[in-house]
């Protein structure tokens, strides 16, 4: 057989290949797993964190397969003018290497399946729908390389051109569906001002309850009186527009804080009048709509203790 002098340039056009189609062929499959994990949650899961995963997985995607379409003309170019190039070592190696990465993921997704329905686990669809999108990507990755092992002629076919542009078309579709479910950078900003605003008034609620209730016995008139220079507390204030909360005293237990938010969280139909108790969630407590959201918070003398040593007497 003979074979082409590998070059340094050789060397590294097909190791940022090989590097940009793996990379590129991750991030896809994540992408795909991530978007399929926020419309097919389990009962019970938190799905909040799919958003960062999608937002990683489109950043790589873009710039990797972008990089891999590149080389690859390079690649293929250098190919059609220097056509013993084909038999150089680092190319079949990153063909067989391919080949034998694509060949086991393939056999481990199907053995997968098997194990799953032999054990009678619970095959979701989104289960099935993954096992689908691993077989279907590898599977043409492995084609593609097979084919790329046979091939003598390296003219860039109208059928080539095809499919490069179905792989394309099918990513950027990938893409698009990924950013409108994760949300526009505005969208994203806005939710992020909104939970920084949720942050804010768990912190104020906080120092109410365990700094004014608990050693006071009552909730304080204004938010000014949770100034404190001592311990360096200073009240937040709206990331945005650096206007003051409101809040309003109801009661000697009970109180009302009041903010106007952007977007909507998950689920607004929850009650926003409750009876403060430490087991209850972030996620219970703080449900809102887009807009003026106000909360009423009762304070629970049973679970919140009053010390009577710090309370003045009346």
């Amino acid at each position: 057989m003979n074979q082409s002098k590998t070059t340094a340039k050789d060397f590294f056009l097909y190791l940022g290949l090989m590097i940009g189609l793996y990379t590129s062929t991750v991030s896809f499959l994540i992408l795909l797993f991530q978007i399929t994990n926020k419309i097919f949650p389990l009962a019970g899961e938190y799905i909040g964190g799919t958003d960062s995963g999608i937002r990683i997985s489109i950043s790589i995607l873009f710039i990797f397969f972008l990089g891999f379409l590149y080389l690859s003309y390079i690649i293929m170019k250098d190919l059609k003018a220097n056509p013993e190039k084909k038999d150089m070592w680092i190319r079949r190696w990153m063909i067989f290497l391919t080949l034998f990465i694509a060949g086991i993921t393939i056999a481990i997704d199907l053995s997968t399946l098997i194990y799953r329905f032999l054990g009678a686990d619970d095959l979701t669809l989104r289960f099935f729908l993954k096992v689908f999108f691993v077989l279907i990507v590898v599977g043409t990755i492995f084609r593609s390389s097979l084919r790329d092992l046979r091939r003598t002629s390296f003219e860039l076919t109208r059928k080539i051109k095809i499919e490069y542009g179905i792989v394309s078309i099918i990513i950027l579709i990938g893409i698009i569906y990924g950013v409108i479910q994760n949300g526009s950078p505005i969208t994203l900003r806005a939710r992020q001002m909104d939970e920084r605003r949720v942050s804010d008034l768990m912190t104020i609620q906080n120092q109410i309850v365990y700094s004014q209730w608990q050693n006071k016995g009552e909730v304080p008139a204004s938010l000014d009186a949770l100034n404190e220079p001592i311990s360096g507390f200073v009240i937040p204030k709206d990331p945005e527009t650096g206007e003051s909360y409101e809040y309003k005293k109801i009661s000697e237990n009970s109180f009302e804080l009041c903010a106007t938010f952007k977007t909507e969280s998950n689920d607004s139909s929850r009650s926003k009048s409750m009876v403060i108790n430490p087991a209850n969630t972030v996620n219970e407590n703080w449900q809102h709509a887009s807009g003026r959201v106000c909360f009423e918070r009762n304070i629970d003398p049973k679970l919140y203790l009053v010390n009577p040593k710090t309370v003045p007497e009346r």
